[in-house]
């Protein structure tokens, strides 16, 4: 039986970020789900980071940077993992000059300053409207677009509420560790199910970009990279990384959304990043 859908509730205003004039070339990724289960796609990752990356001026980290986050103190623990890796990767590239924005997906929804602090990567409210070139262009994870799913969206609300993380982290280190495995293996027996995977909602999408007074909207979560126009307005879906999938396999992927602004016009395009 097919879930209610339920629209999710918008602030009057939307947050914006009017993007400096200094940045002309920016890369978007999400659902990269980095971390010590996924060692060949956080190597990736480093290494794109060290290279291709360099070229843009702002990078945008749309959600699931990591496989899971149980808290900020994570980066206190040792020994060191992929996690500090990715970290101590990231606030190199900020260092170096590279304005970095994260946003929370519905993976690491527990990033907080600590974590933004270190990386020297500031969060972005989901959703914002980022101002580029003359263009709003509408920024979300995307899970809050995908309204058909009522029980993960009861579980989003609970989950983001401020007495559920402080109850949360103010268990052990390690029982959180030990909850989040369990999440994650209900998460990826459901994912399992394609066929039941709730996918983002075209019309609740069409609404969020009329109240963000936007036609263009990036999103992930949802792991079907493409293109979707309707109307006027364009849904730009981000791609999954997953080099730990078998070489060959429609799995086997890893690609940044570029933004090329010159003057008051704007281009994307989609390349492989490993």
């Amino acid at each position: 039986m097919k879930s209610e859908s339920h629209p999710q509730p918008l602030l009057q205003t939307l947050p914006e970020l009017t993007a400096p004039p200094a940045w002309r070339r920016l890369a978007f990724v999400s659902d990269l789900h980095l971390g010590p289960e996924a060692p060949v796609t956080t190597a990736g990752f480093l290494r794109w980071l060290r290279g291709e990356a360099l070229a843009a001026d702002a990078l945008f980290i749309l959600g699931d940077l990591f496989e899971a986050w149980v808290g900020d103190d994570l980066l206190d623990a040792a020994p060191p993992d992929a996690h500090h890796q990715v970290c101590a990767a990231l606030a190199a590239y900020a260092a170096s000059g590279h304005a970095v924005r994260v946003m929370h997906g519905n993976r690491d929804f527990l990033l907080q300053q600590g974590f933004a602090r270190r990386c020297g990567a500031p969060l972005l409210p989901d959703p914002c409207v980022l101002v580029l070139a003359g263009q709003r262009i509408l920024l979300t994870h995307g899970d809050a677009l995908c309204i058909s799913d009522a029980p993960y969206l009861q579980w989003r609300a609970l989950c983001r509420s401020a007495d559920w993380q402080a109850r949360f982290l103010a268990q052990p280190l390690q029982a959180r560790i030990e909850q989040a495995a369990t999440m994650r293996a209900q998460s990826r027996a459901a994912q399992s199910r394609m066929d039941t995977w709730s996918d983002a909602d075209p019309a609740e999408a069409a609404r969020w970009l009329q109240a963000a007074n936007s036609t263009w909207m990036i999103h992930g979560h949802t792991h079907r990279p493409r293109e979707h126009w309707d109307h006027g307005q364009l849904r730009q879906v981000l791609s999954d990384w997953d080099l730990d999938a078998p070489a060959g396999g429609a799995a086997h992927r890893a690609q940044a959304l570029w933004l090329h602004a010159g003057g008051t016009t704007l281009a994307a395009e989609r390349r492989p990043a490993a």
